[in-house]
């Protein structure tokens, strides 16, 4: 290797690493072959400030040590079933790799750590086995990196590593802890099919373009903790069996989570998403925590089912917020919150108290058919326009001064003056039923509800009031 092209490298080193960890002096060169031979031979491998010239490959380990210094060139070994043996302690540091590494179906027995390493072309650990911990510290993939339906049997730790090409952990399993905190990926990153078994950080991770999750598993403790996610990001039919954090973190484009399920308490608090945010059919068996959240785009929770608590307080919906259907087995909190657009609570069922309490909607309020087992608070909200047809509740504490318009139904108008009663709230019950009796005479040109208006100008002045004049009404 030339010197003018390690003074490249290094210049590109220095110009891509952090400050603390880039490489101070030029590298020595080592060939790839040395290595190989090394790991053929069980020796441990233990390079610092190296440059690496040539390919790593897995293939290599089935020549003898012999035959990998005296063939110069690739040699396609028979396909086999069977993995190559790694038994070697693997520790390169602040180095660069120049060659293709491909260690596809290997079994790595001992520790694998490349820290703060520069993989110059495609990096391949397919359909591997790592027994012991394995790091990648803050070394960067300038092409793709692939360690799709590879087994992490004990830790993996990925912290400050960066993707410069294409990421695959496509049915990846990880036995042990897995840390990808402060990772950066710049283009798409594949994760779908993925298996956590233990704790996993994704804590201030850098997603710059589409992350897959899809049918991923996280067995125990997830934390996406101030995670930017730039692009699509896809959580689809996802298992979060334990504690899963989303605390603060940034979706600049649609948030998939449809049919996802969370077993334990799932935090989402301060959490904007900034594109369409899309929670159909999940199931969140415990606590749910979206406080302090921003939905500017629009939010589907339908057919959502919320085991324990949901706590949405104080977060903002820019678009249409739709809960159509949904399940609410605790405590409904929304107070504080605010409905720019539609929000459809339409069929949904709350078996726990609600509390809208403090909340403003500026478009229409959907409670068509919802159902309510106990009480619902609306202190100082405003609605602009509300639906309680076919709505189902004991106690509803909503002010009549808060609504600026009911939709007209005959039973809704009665719920609610007789709610009011119940209440005591005389004037509330005054003032509903005369905008209901003003709203009905509009309803009924065609006199075919003047019977309902009749009787109740009965109740309210006494005795038959068929002589009044109809001008009163």
């Amino acid at each position: 290797m030339q010197i003018s092209a390690i003074l490249i490298i290094l210049g590109l080193a220095l110009l891509l690493a952090s400050p603390h960890t880039a490489l101070g002096e030029l590298p020595s060169v080592v060939p790839a072959d040395e290595i190989m031979v090394k790991i053929r031979l069980g020796l441990p491998v233990e390079y610092d400030k190296v440059a690496i010239n040539g390919n790593l490959t897995s293939e290599r380990l089935g020549l003898t040590a012999k035959q990998i210094l005296r063939i110069p060139f690739e040699v396609k070994m028979p396909a086999s079933d069977e993995p190559m043996q790694a038994n070697s302690s693997i520790v390169i540091k602040n180095s660069i790799v120049y060659g293709r590494v491909d260690f596809g179906n290997t079994l790595f027995h001992k520790p694998v750590v490349f820290e703060n390493t520069f993989f110059m072309e495609n990096a391949s650990f397919e359909n591997s086995i790592f027994e012991e911990d394995t790091g990648f510290v803050h070394s960067m993939f300038l092409k793709n990196a692939s360690f799709a339906d590879s087994s992490f049997n004990a830790k993996a730790n990925f912290s400050q590593t960066y993707f410069k090409g294409s990421a695959s952990f496509y049915g990846t399993q990880f036995g042990g802890i897995a840390d990808f905190s402060l990772a950066r990926f710049y283009t798409d990153a594949q994760l779908a099919s993925s298996q956590f078994n233990s704790n996993v950080a994704f804590a201030k991770t850098d997603f710059r373009g589409k992350n897959n999750f899809k049918e991923a598993i996280f067995g125990q403790e997830a934390q996406f903790n101030k995670t930017k996610f730039g692009k699509e990001s896809t959580f689809e039919r996802t298992i979060f069996a334990g504690s899963v954090q989303f605390s603060g973190p940034v979706f600049n484009s649609t948030a998939d989570f449809i049919s996802s399920q969370f077993t334990k308490d799932a935090r989402f608090n301060e959490a904007q998403f900034m594109g369409p945010a899309l929670f159909a059919g999940a199931r969140f068996s415990d606590l749910a925590e979206f406080k302090d959240c921003h939905f500017p785009a629009g939010v589907d929770f339908t057919g959502s089912d919320f085991g324990i608590d949901a706590t949405f307080c104080n977060t903002s919906f820019g678009q249409r917020a739709d809960f159509t259907a949904s399940d609410f087995l605790g405590f409904a909190d929304f107070c504080g919150s605010n409905f720019a657009c539609d929000a459809d609570f339409s069929n949904c069922s709350f078996r726990g108290p609600a509390d809208f309490s403090r909340s403003a909607f500026s478009e229409k309020m959907n409670l068509y058919d919802a159902q309510f087992r106990r009480n619902v608070h609306f202190e100082s909200s405003k609605i602009n326009k509300i639906n309680l047809t076919q709505a189902r509740y004991e106690w509803l504490f909503l002010k009549w001064d808060s609504i600026n318009h009911l939709e007209f139904d005959d039973n809704a108008y009665q719920m609610l003056i007789n709610n009011y009663k119940k209440l005591q709230w005389y004037g509330d019950s005054s003032d509903c039923n005369s905008t209901y009796m003003g709203t009905a005479a509009q309803e009924a040109p065609n006199q075919s509800h003047l019977w309902i208006i009749d009787g109740i100008r009965s109740i309210v002045l006494g005795g038959n009031s068929s002589h009044l004049p109809d001008l009163i009404f």
